[in-house]
């Protein structure tokens, strides 16, 4: 499994999605496209860049959208000696047409991660539930916490047990959708990636990696000052 695992990684392509405004990260996103906001001594950007450098992924494309030159940019100067391709993509576009600019320059396996989240999650035993299961398409999920404590009660409304602020049976996309090049053709069907999920799902076509290690996603300024509270190397 090493060695297909090996191979895999020679063959993937890493779509990382930098199109939107971040309105909810202003003001610095008034002179900042969201994925160069730093977190502590490196932006957004560059820490998924270096997660991935980590694992030996040398093959990337950063589908772009508000202030691209900006990003255009950076990745030019940061990045000489790695393969990264920047493609404008549109400022409100969905996922999937980002996905159609992009296919023909991917490798025989993309993998779709969003420019505003992180996750430590082990890149080698990801790729292999992605190869052992054999799915049309393979993504990340993150189980929900409640912000609440939580009453359970009978059918008489007499409470039975209080949680504070527990784990719940309810787990959310993170991103790191693996898809095989075979099975591009499908998103020509489609103009929503979201329709495009609901089919998968309705098909039995799509496979979930539940991810328990450490997740940050920063769309607030809230959320920013707390990533930068977080120990995990993730962030540096």
């Amino acid at each position: 499994m090493k060695n297909q695992i090996s191979k895999f990684k020679k063959n993937l392509t890493v779509l990382i999605l930098c199109g939107g405004k971040g309105l909810r990260l202003r003001p610095l996103t008034k002179e900042l496209p969201k994925p160069l906001v730093k977190i502590k001594n490196k932006s957004i950007l560059e820490n998924i860049i270096d997660y991935f450098k980590k694992y030996r992924i040398n093959d990337f494309i950063v589908a772009t959208g508000y202030k691209h030159q900006m990003i255009d940019n950076f990745i030019s100067k940061k990045y000489k000696n790695l393969q990264i391709k920047t493609l404008y993509s549109g400022v409100n576009s969905d996922i999937i047409k980002r996905i159609k600019k992009i296919s023909k320059y991917s490798k025989k396996y993309l993998l779709v991660c969003y420019g505003d989240t992180l996750i430590d999650i082990n890149l080698n035993n990801y790729i292999n539930f992605y190869l052992s299961n054999k799915k049309k398409i393979t993504v990340a999920s993150y189980q929900l916490k409640s912000n609440f404590g939580i009453f359970e009660m009978d059918n008489k409304n007499q409470i039975i047990n209080f949680r504070e602020k527990p784990s719940l049976n309810i787990w959310f996309n993170v991103g790191y959708f693996i898809f095989n090049q075979n099975n591009f053709d499908l998103f020509n069907k489609f103009k929503k990636f979201k329709n495009f999920l609901k089919f998968l799902s309705k098909k039995k076509a799509m496979k979930t990696f539940k991810h328990y290690g450490k997740h940050i996603t920063i769309n607030t300024l809230a959320e920013l000052e707390k990533a930068k509270k977080v120990s995990t190397n993730l962030i540096k």
